[in-house]
């Protein structure tokens, strides 16, 4: 970050401490990117980013004042200081909180340096890949009508700063790619898709064949047009690490964190040191393991996390907290405060989320399940963090017999409460995979990734979506 960006920021934490405010903190942010879509043989957007900004956030007696401004000279920026403090101080009439956050005075920095930059790639070549993608899925089959590719890369850099003497600066470049396939055949319409990527560089896409992804995307497409309406009832089941990962995340992530428990938004209000889980269950939240999609060495209020046990052995045992939550509840932050870009205000996010490998080996998991089912992947769901209520679609459902796979299903869907769920989990495999994505919040979208190993679920209740 320049010098006279970061003299800026400096000089507007003065400002807001200049009004004799409770807490305040300022983040300077760059964003660069591009973002590359190809549908059908047509190039739907090829759309750069490049932008700079301030945050600005001051707290008077429990209530915030945010603001955010494109607009860095010292008038403007001072002007934008007066307009936090002024929304802080109005909102703040009548208030009684006394909480404040705070943390300790540190100096954080983080820098991922990509071994193959994508500056470095002419923007010709990334649309090639793009269109090469989308044409290995059309010359799948002619059942394959529709195929999209998107290609997101990114890097972020920020500079963060506040008023209990934090200093924190990060780079992060990433990388993601994905492609969607529809395959029709006799009035039946279904749905592939594949995705990858990470943080760094190009290198990300050598960790993996674009091709193949692209293949892999036309193949489920394919292969669902051949398949039967799923079975209905309670089964045993066994989800692949997609879905289980898709599950720990939507299902059971967003109740953890602090901001909706503290709301009164989530079922794990008042859970804390009580069993959510079977003793198979270790959920964790890591935004330090380097190269996953979600990785956040440092968060958006500038607390370098060190990974959440948020489960162990089936027990709560902490939520995911920001500045603010943490001191609300007498804990200590878990680096979980992030925004997407200046203009936002940091909240409580995920980053990298996954149930822990367990000791069982993936066939062992299936050796003794006389009739049941296996699910892979998901398409969409609905969650209640509220109430634990959860319903998903899979991606593709296969029925069980004495241990082996057989028939191939299509349009399944999971449901029940979510707890219930974690309590009847019977066996985790010791096969972890994750999963790049985004997640959104209050119209913010973040980094994060997945993941699981395979899980095998007692009772689960099994039917069909049109």
């Amino acid at each position: 970050m320049k010098s006279d960006y970061v003299a800026i920021a400096e000089k507007a934490l003065d400002e807001l401490l200049g009004f004799r405010v409770d807490f305040a903190d300022v983040r300077l942010v760059e964003l660069k990117g591009l973002r590359i879509e190809v549908i059908d043989g047509r190039v739907r957007e090829i759309r750069f980013m490049n932008e700079r900004g301030l945050a600005l956030r001051c707290l008077v007696a429990g209530k915030w004042g945010f603001t955010s401004t494109s607009f860095l000279t010292p008038a403007d920026v001072e002007k934008a200081c007066a307009r936090a403090y002024k929304l802080a101080k109005s909102a703040s009439k009548g208030a009684e909180e006394k909480v404040v956050p705070y943390c300790k005075p540190a100096r954080y920095s983080s820098r991922v340096v990509p071994v193959e930059d994508p500056s470095s790639v002419s923007v010709e070549e990334k649309l090639k890949l793009c269109s090469d993608m989308e044409k290995t899925m059309k010359e799948a089959s002619n059942n394959i009508k529709s195929a999209s590719v998107a290609y997101v890369e990114l890097e972020e850099r920020a500079y963060i700063i506040n008023s209990s003497g934090l200093r924190a600066d990060y780079e992060v470049p990433s990388l993601l790619v994905s492609a969607t396939a529809y395959a029709s055949e006799a009035g039946v319409v279904q749905r592939g898709y594949e995705s990858h990527g990470g943080t760094g560089g190009f290198e990300v896409l050598k960790a993996r064949d674009p091709m193949d992804i692209a293949q892999r995307a036309s193949e489920e497409a394919l292969e669902l047009l051949r398949a039967k309406g799923p079975p209905a009832g309670r089964f045993t089941c066994i989800l692949d690490p997609e879905l289980a990962g898709l599950f720990i995340h939507e299902a059971f992530g967003h109740a953890c964190e602090a901001d909706a428990v503290l709301q009164g938004n989530s079922i794990l209000e008042g859970m804390m040191g009580r069993r959510v889980g079977s003793e198979e269950v270790v959920v964790r939240d890591d935004p330090t393991i380097k190269g996953l999609f979600g990785y956040v060495p440092i968060d958006s209020e500038g607390v370098g996390g060190s990974g959440t046990v948020i489960v162990d052995r089936g027990v709560l045992r902490s939520y995911l907290h920001n500045l603010e939550t943490s001191a609300k509840m007498g804990v200590s932050p878990t680096g979980n405060a992030r925004a997407q870009g200046y203009g936002s205000i940091p909240m409580v996010r995920m980053t990298n989320t996954f149930i822990d490998r367990g000791g069982w080996n993936v066939d062992e998991l299936f050796r003794d399940v006389k009739r049941g089912v296996y699910a892979q992947g998901g398409v969409y769901g609905y969650v209640d963090p509220a109430k634990g209520e959860f319903v998903f679609k899979c991606s593709k459902l296969y029925t069980i017999e004495g241990g082996e796979l057989k028939q191939l299903c299509r349009d399944a869907s999971l449901s029940g409460f979510t707890l219930d769920v974690l309590m009847n989990v019977e066996a985790v495999a010791n096969d972890l995979s994750f999963r790049p994505g985004f997640c959104g919040k209050e119209g913010q979208y973040v980094r994060v990734t997945t993941g699981a190993p395979h899980v095998r679920v007692r009772d689960v209740v099994v039917g069909g979506l049109e």
